[in-house]
């Protein structure tokens, strides 16, 4: 197996290859180890963290940025992700449009996947204006009393957990279907290949932390599985099967 470094530095280069599959001038993902408390820790993201330029009609419209960090999970000797963030805006600055963020360590009540949307509507100022008493986030329970009016990008809406999340490659296919951003040829397969290969890893982790299931599934499939000899049954679920 490779070592944790050599992975992380993999992981930059099929990131690399995944945004300039829909834009050739995207800067090289790189990766900044440092050493924490005795901890592998990476961050990996763009040169200089430059934005990615996406166009429309060969218009320089839209910047994605996108940072990763990543940890050696705690169950084996893997590359985990710790945080990542998507955040498209428009080219020259200004509000954020979107966020997608992971968060394998949420510190208050968000989901660790979520959305973050930037707009203004009418209603949800309306509903998001009053003392949120059911919440156990303290800024949630309390709007009614501060002098800042709620932004939509003020809710989290959760999106797959830490396992089922979408991935940057969801995000800019989302980007070229929905707003419809320029791409070469091939952009779209290049972005269902690399999915399928983050997906796999994402069975494979699975897999691997409730294997019981996985048997019973494939016994029940007509396959003849054994556990190890040595093998205990699980105290309790894997943790995340029931995460927000």
């Amino acid at each position: 197996m490779e070592d944790i470094e050599d992975q992380t530095r993999r992981f930059a280069a099929d990131l690399t290859s995944t945004v300039r599959a829909v834009c050739h001038d995207a800067p090289e993902f790189q990766v900044d180890i440092a050493d924490r408390k005795g901890r592998f820790n990476a961050m990996v993201r763009t040169e200089n963290g430059c934005a990615i330029p996406l166009t429309i009609g060969g218009v320089h419209l839209l910047d994605l940025l996108v940072t990763y960090q990543c940890i050696m999970s705690d169950h084996h000797a893997c590359m985990a992700i710790e945080q990542s963030r998507f955040h498209l805006r428009p080219h020259g600055g200004g509000e954020m449009l979107v966020r997608l963020e992971y968060i394998r360590r949420p510190r208050s009540g968000i989901p660790c996947s979520h959305l973050q949307i930037h707009a203004h509507r009418d209603a949800w100022t309306f509903l998001m204006c009053r003392n949120g008493e059911g919440s156990g986030r303290r800024a949630v329970n309390r709007r009614s009393t501060v002098e800042k009016t709620p932004q939509i990008s003020d809710i989290h809406f959760p999106v797959g957990g830490p396992r089922l999340r979408p991935t940057l490659e969801d995000f800019l296919e989302m980007l070229i279907h929905d707003l419809g951003i320029d791409h070469p040829d091939g952009a779209l397969d290049a972005l269902a290949d690399a999915r399928a290969s983050w997906r796999r890893g994402q069975a494979r982790a699975i897999i691997g932390a409730d294997p019981e299931t996985a048997a019973q599934v494939l016994r029940d499939a007509g396959w003849k599985v054994a556990p190890p000899e040595d093998r205990l049954p699980p105290e309790r679920p894997p943790h995340w099967l029931a995460r927000y």
